[in-house]
């Protein structure tokens, strides 16, 4: 039977009800595997959205090469903190290949969830460069904000770079979210953390590899427009940085902990059917 909420004048917050408590009621793994496979779906399509339109938005207007750099690292800078505040919680907002396989390799999650995760972000980049296509006119489009080497650049360079880069955005994720073992309160500014690390990279890989970070965010843009601008880069440069924040936090830097039995725990007795929902 379900039970029917009623229509109220004032919200109602049962937090400040002194004759009720709220119980979390827990989910099924297969629940809970597709609210992380959703998020990381959608996520990364507005991230792939908010990506390819800063650069599209940054070439269509007038301005020197600073002035664009710092146009599109902002848009996306703020664009991922904002999508980590939106869907954090539920599946931690990787929306990067990269952040999935540093995440792995340190030991933050399983094999099974990032190889859902990384297929969710495919697909989702490739849902994300789709309607940014549909979104702007052709003389707009400008590859759908597809990264290139700067004249001058060898591959070499390009790749080393985005290693870099990503490698310092990997390290930001994995501070803040292992610190929030420890301390909760990190969760208010993690995402701003991790957003202005990735502000600051793409600010200095703009005018020289277009500044990635994030294959995914390529990939997307690739597909949809057919431009494939020494693609393996952005690819074989985050992957590699990633490989490399994951062995820097996890040998040097990760503090060790074990989960023991609480001392002196009593079990609450709830019973969960009883529980309604106000939701």
């Amino acid at each position: 039977m379900v039970k029917v909420v009623p229509l109220r004048f004032i919200t109602y917050d049962p937090l400040k009800d002194p004759s009720k408590m709220v119980y979390r009621r827990p989910i099924s793994k297969p629940v809970r595997a597709f609210k992380g496979f959703f998020s990381e779906f959608i996520g990364t399509l507005y991230l792939v959205f908010f990506c390819g339109g800063s650069v599209c938005s940054a070439l269509a207007v007038a301005g020197d090469s600073a002035a664009r750099a710092l146009l599109a690292c902002f848009i996306q800078g703020m664009a991922l903190a904002a999508l980590i505040w939106a869907v954090s919680g539920v599946s931690g907002c990787n929306l990067n290949p990269a952040v999935t396989l540093a995440n792995l390799l340190s030991g933050r999650v399983g094999l099974i969830d990032s190889i859902s995760y990384v297929a969710a972000q495919v697909v989702g980049c490739i849902a994300g460069a789709g309607i940014l296509y549909g979104c702007l006119p052709a003389v707009y489009r400008i590859d759908l904000g597809v990264p290139h080497l700067a004249p001058g650049m060898n591959t070499g360079e390009g790749f080393l770079l985005e290693m870099m880069l990503t490698c310092i955005l990997c390290l930001t994720v994995l501070g803040t979210s292992v610190f929030n073992v420890w301390d909760r309160r990190m969760n208010r500014v993690a995402p701003f953390a991790i957003g202005l690390a990735l502000l600051i990279g793409v600010g200095i890989g703009f005018n020289f590899t277009g500044g990635a970070l994030n294959p995914v965010r390529v990939l997307g843009p690739s597909i949809i427009s057919g431009v494939w601008s020494n693609h393996w880069i952005y690819w074989l440069g985050p992957i590699v940085g990633a490989i490399m924040a994951a062995f820097i936090y996890r040998c040097l830097l990760q503090e060790r902990f074990d989960v023991i039995e609480r001392p002196g725990y009593i079990e609450p007795l709830i019973d969960p059917t009883a529980a309604s929902s106000f939701y």
